[in-house]
């Protein structure tokens, strides 16, 4: 490897390395903040380095070891899965790569002095790509590293987890360039102005109490129920084992917090669809299950939240199942956002050459939801968004827009057997209940069961990868609204059309002087 290689493999490394140590981690459990504050400054400088050639190589290296080290945790679920996310990440970055070399080798003269600025933007652009459509994927993006500080989350309150993005973006781009450039004196006005806006946002977050109208609360009782099943239970003994389980937490529950008005139960808590098997004795075993499990809800006269499998004629739907006392009856909500791979295959890769794969993977074959359901209890609405679905801010905003106040997250990270990836899940948790000023609840078989309060703090919680229960009143307010909740995404949206309006005009250009030789 020829020295300027192996320098620029050097800063790819740490780039990488610092990126993923930022984010929760074996080493890190809940990540360590501090290192996105400078993670970027290699990759920057590397990436100003790179020809428009070698860019997309790099790009790719960069993403498939970023990834790599980000998530080792998906070989749990299969070495195929982690090759193809690592994949998904080498895509993204090369073609991010490429944008970054073009803009330097192209980017108009006269505005040279502010580019340190622009290349931040295409770093925003394509993480915000990377969480959009079939291959979305949330894990990793910068700003979620903030999780645990107050003020980057009430910035998320205006500018979702992309305000907090561009800042740590901002102020890495800036130092890269200090540091190429070797001249600090020169750029003191630039690191004034990035560390007074860093400053501002604390700011934003001591004073904002002072000038917002305190809307009244009212407090819901509820109970969190987390089992430690294993992920591979598949056969009708582990089912009755969970569900005896799963009543025993409920009644020590009820015993701890006699008021309870909200009972809920992680993702597949009851994995035979419990609602079809209660009115059908066509399986015994299934029917005594249900029948006995669908009696018992009803003898508590709570509202009661169940993640379950469910039948509509052929379709089975990962869903949430809830009980109304007042109405002594059932509503379903449908999982609308479907893991690729694992809970749906894409129909555009339903060939025989996949076959291997998709009987590797073990894919469940569940049917996409398309309603999205709003529930009530206690003089309140709430939604349940089922396992991944609440890292897609849009998504959430759809379930605020259709009237939630507070938000019910079950879900099963079992199966990564990881306090990484549960505490990956739960920071984008945080982000949600800031976004949209809405507490979060969440359920999970193994851990991270806790309550976030509406401005994205994690106010109790129980340990992981054990059986229990968490109980206690959560304040809610109703109807409560943010700026992020009004405007949603318009300002990572208005940078990414800027971004691609920007890439054509100048590609015109590029084809201009390069191929017919004239400006």
């Amino acid at each position: 490897m020829k020295r300027n290689n192996l320098f620029d493999f050097i800063l790819l490394l740490f780039s990488v390395i610092f990126l993923s140590l930022s984010q929760p981690s074996f080493i890190f459990e809940d990540g360590c903040s501090f290192f996105a504050w400078f993670a970027y400054i290699p990759f920057f400088i590397l990436s100003s380095r790179v020809s428009i050639r070698a860019s997309f190589l790099w790009g790719a290296a960069f993403g498939f070891l970023f990834c790599a080290f980000l998530c080792p945790w998906l070989s749990e679920f299969g070495l195929i899965a982690l090759f193809f996310v690592c994949g998904v990440f080498a895509f993204y970055n090369s073609i991010l790569f490429f944008m970054l070399a073009f803009f330097k080798k192209s980017f108009p003269e006269r505005f040279s002095g502010c580019f340190w600025i622009f290349r931040v933007l295409p770093v925003l652009a394509i993480e915000y790509l990377r969480t959009k459509e079939i291959l979305a994927f949330s894990y990793g993006v910068i700003g979620y590293s903030q999780w645990q500080i107050p003020a980057f989350l009430k910035l998320s309150s205006i500018f979702g987890v992309w305000g907090v993005s561009f800042l740590i973006l901002l102020l890495n781009s800036l130092l890269a360039e200090i540091i190429s450039e070797r001249n600090l004196r020169d750029n003191l006005k630039k690191i004034a102005f990035c560390l007074s806006l860093v400053f501002s946002v604390f700011l934003f977050e001591i004073f904002s109490p002072y000038f917002s109208v305190k809307e009244a609360s009212s407090p819901i009782s509820f109970a969190l129920i987390q089992n430690a099943s294993s992920a591979s239970s598949r056969n009708i003994s582990d089912y009755e084992r969970d569900s005896l389980l799963l009543q025993k937490l409920t009644d020590d529950a009820f015993a701890s917090s006699q008021n309870t008005e909200l009972v809920v139960w992680p993702e597949t808590a009851i994995v035979p669809d419990f609602l079809y098997f209660s009115k059908s004795s066509s399986d015994k075993r299934r029917h005594e299950l249900s029948d006995n499990l669908v009696a018992y809800i009803k003898s508590k006269n709570r509202t009661f939240v169940i993640g379950t499998n469910h039948r509509e004629g052929q379709k089975t739907f990962n869903s949430a199942a809830c009980f109304s006392p007042e109405e002594q009856e059932f509503e379903v909500y449908y999982k609308n956002n479907l893991v690729p791979f694992t809970e749906y295959w894409p129909s555009f890769l339903d060939f025989d050459f996949f076959a291997r794969i998709k009987a590797a993977l073990n894919c469940e074959g569940f049917e996409k939801g398309s309603e999205v359901k709003v529930f009530a209890t206690g003089g309140f609405n709430f939604a349940v968004p089922i396992c991944f679905e609440d890292s897609f801010s849009p998504f959430v905003r759809r379930m605020k827009k259709n009237g939630a106040d507070f938000f019910v997250n079950i879900s099963d990270d079992a199966w990564a057997s990881s306090e990484a990836a549960r505490n990956m899940h739960l920071s984008m948790s945080a982000f949600r209940a800031a976004e949209y000023s809405s507490p979060f609840m969440r359920s999970t078989i193994d851990g991270k069961t806790c309550v976030i309060d509406s401005n994205g703090k994690v106010v109790s919680k129980i340990s992981s990868v054990t059986d229990g229960f968490l109980c206690g009143n959560l304040e809610v307010v109703k109807n409560s609204h943010t700026v992020y909740f009004l405007i949603g995404d318009i300002f990572i949206i208005l940078i990414t059309i800027f971004v691609f309006v920007l890439l054509l005009i100048l590609s015109v250009g590029f084809v201009k002087v390069n191929v017919y030789g004239r400006r």
